[in-house]
């Protein structure tokens, strides 16, 4: 069975108190679209919660909890920057920075 990751942005049944279900609105092939997507969608306006989930291929067909979302140029753009960052701050945990001494550069 072939699988694929996906990014899920969550939002829920009850937008104004947070007491329904949560249920995705979007399924997304980038972090950064279903961020996009997200964005002041959920309870009271405020952003999705967004987790990576993966899709299956059963017959030929991908199955996953919502339409697939392609990203746009800048979502594109967006990620490659996101996996950067992500990549850069990995880096220097494994050289011994501390979590303090990462925040105190990025500030």
């Amino acid at each position: 069975m072939n699988t694929k990751d996906v990014w899920v942005a969550w939002t829920n049944t009850d937008l104004t108190e947070g007491r329904g279900e949560s249920f995705p609105i979007a399924v997304c092939k980038l972090e950064s679209t279903a961020i996009r997507v997200g964005k002041g969608r959920s309870v009271m306006g405020s952003n999705c919660y967004v987790s990576k989930e993966q899709a299956i291929e059963v017959d030929g067909k991908w199955y996953y909890p919502n339409r697939f979302i392609l990203p746009t140029i800048v979502d594109t753009e967006n990620q490659k920057a996101m996996d950067t960052k992500k990549a850069v701050i990995k880096k220097a945990t494994e050289l011994g920075l501390t979590e303090e001494e990462i925040r105190a550069l990025k500030s």
